[in-house]
């Protein structure tokens, strides 16, 4: 079931039961974990060796932080989190999991009954032995809609709280409320992290987790800092005494905080700022391929997007591989306004790349009754490097067209609590995610993020079919519709997936660039 790492190996094989089910998961990685892992180009190896605190500036800070892993949303608590918190099993690169704080897992032969094993002896880092109880009180948290979980819409369709079964302090049981091929996805999230069971308020005090650090100060949108967990499972790990982050959203004080030293880990960075960091001797660049989505945002039940002709006039209009090379130099892959790339297996077989057609985007305007053009405002902010150079080429290259755009740049640290799901239009970004929970968080009609508001109960009936299929081929099949349905009526117009960059020093080793957690220190050490 697991390699040294700890990594489930998925095949599309005959289905195991009391082992795993293996191959029955959509548009599963096939492959070992360990991609992500940065070490400097034409590095000596070292040594690992204990000691030093890493410093990282980041950009997206926000009020909207959270210390409660079941609410994280935003990418600085996804880093925190996942280094205060561990989960039962983490999803990886290329959508492969691994075991965390499960020794092992398995299902009966419906798979509507999931049952996990934790590892002997664990505890959190305050010394308390962590059992099923807590495991059990974390997957309920996420249940209760009064903990606001962006997971609580698509859990609670797979689960009730009756159905959680602690067997015994090592073993719990979920029993579904019918077979889910997906459970082991979905829940390798980052919104499933096991918490202390009886906490409700999360403060520096109280966010305890089994993860390889500990909280010692936050301050939401401006900074954090944590030091070793000295009970942590993993023997002689983490490396580092601590990590401390400090938000910087000025992209030109970033790098020369990188390159001066006084960071050892920058991120996100954009092309141009890349191309700093490589002409110095003291840092390098470190790629995360197809790990984002960064995108503009039309909401269906705002005029004037709720007339579909419009919307599909805006993406007609938008010339993709223009907006990648423009914005991003080309670090990316061209989709087709699905949070998707092609040569996945759940892309549709007919979709392609759609080319610009100026041409048509204009009759479609005329059609809805905008013959002589349409005006239109799209929010973004430095939030996260290219938002605004997104919203400014978008701008340009839609205006042939007759789309005539109205740029307004928010601040940043109110943009993700004040734009963003509020305004008719505006940038997004999203983290690359499976594709039943990317379309489950994104298009069903209760949504976890209502951004386009798509509400077609199509999807909603794909999804539980999928759920309920042990056949790979069949929910691929299954998944290609709902991505076809989503590029001909959302409200997404999604013109590639990102390569996530980062800078880093060249005295740190072992860092991963992941697209779940962005970054993870659980390994990395100074040299």
């Amino acid at each position: 079931m697991s390699d040294g790492n700890g990594t489930t190996q998925f095949a599309i094989s005959p289905l195991k039961r009391r082992t795993m089910l293996r191959g029955a998961v959509a548009g599963i990685a096939l492959m070992a974990f360990g991609g992500g892992l940065v070490r400097q180009a034409n590095a000596q190896e070292a040594t690992p060796k204990k000691g030093g605190t890493l410093n990282m500036a980041y950009t997206s800070g926000t009020v909207r932080e959270s210390l409660d892993p079941a609410r994280a949303s935003m990418g600085n608590d996804t880093i925190y989190c996942a280094h205060i918190y561990d989960r039962l099993i983490r999803l990886e690169n290329g959508f492969a999991i691994s075991n965390q704080l499960a020794e092992n897992y398995s299902s009966n032969e419906a798979g509507s009954a999931w049952t996990f094993v934790l590892r002997e002896g664990l505890s959190f880092s305050d010394g308390t032995p962590l059992t099923t109880a807590d495991v059990a009180y974390s997957f309920a948290r996420v249940l209760d809609p009064a903990t606001a979980s962006p997971s609580q819409a698509s859990l609670a369709q797979t689960l009730d709280p009756q159905g959680i079964q602690v067997v015994d302090d090592r073993t719990i049981t979920f029993n579904l409320k019918e077979p889910n091929s997906q459970f082991p996805l979905q829940i390798a999230t980052r919104n499933f992290a096991i918490v202390k069971k009886g906490t409700s308020e999360f403060t520096v005090e109280t966010a305890i987790g089994s993860g390889p650090f500990r909280l010692t100060s936050f301050a939401p949108g401006e900074s954090w800092e944590m030091v070793r967990n000295e009970h942590y499972w993993r023997p002689n790990l983490p490396y580092l005494d601590g990590i401390r982050q400090v938000n910087i959203v000025e992209s030109a004080t970033l790098i020369q905080s990188l390159l001066s030293g006084n960071s050892n880990v920058i991120g996100q960075v954009g092309p141009a700022q890349a191309q700093l960091i490589e002409a110095s001797d003291k840092a390098h660049v470190a790629v995360s391929e197809n790990s984002a989505f960064m995108y503009v945002v039309m909401d269906l039940t705002q005029a004037p997007f709720d007339d579909p002709r419009v919307v599909r006039a805006i993406k007609l209009a938008v010339d993709r591989q223009a907006l990648l090379n423009v914005v991003f130099q080309g670090y990316g892959t061209l989709t087709s306004d699905v949070h998707i790339w092609p040569g996945h297996p759940t892309y549709p077989e007919n979709l392609g790349i759609r080319a610009q057609d100026l041409a048509q985007a204009k009759a479609l305007l005329e059609e809805a009754g905008h013959p002589n053009g349409i005006e239109l405002e799209l929010f973004t902010s430095p939030s996260l490097s290219g938002m605004v150079e997104l919203a400014t080429a978008f701008a340009e290259i839609v205006r042939p067209a007759g789309i005539n755009v109205t740029i307004r740049q928010e601040n940043a640290g109110t943009y993700w609590s004040q734009i963003w799901q509020v305004k008719p239009m505006y940038v997004s970004y999203s983290q690359a995610r499976p594709p039943v929970t990317m379309l489950s968080n994104l298009y069903a009609t209760k949504p976890a993020f209502a951004e386009t508001k798509l509400n077609n109960p199509e999807i909603d009936r794909i999804l539980g079919d999928v759920r309920t299929s042990l056949d790979v081929d069949k929910q691929n099949a299954l998944l290609r519709k709902a991505w076809q349905i989503v590029a001909d009526e959302s409200g997404s117009s999604v013109a590639f997936s990102l390569n996530v960059l980062w800078g880093m020093s060249n005295n740190i080793r072992d860092v991963r660039t992941h697209s779940g957690d962005n970054l993870q220190f659980h390994d990395a050490y100074f040299v």
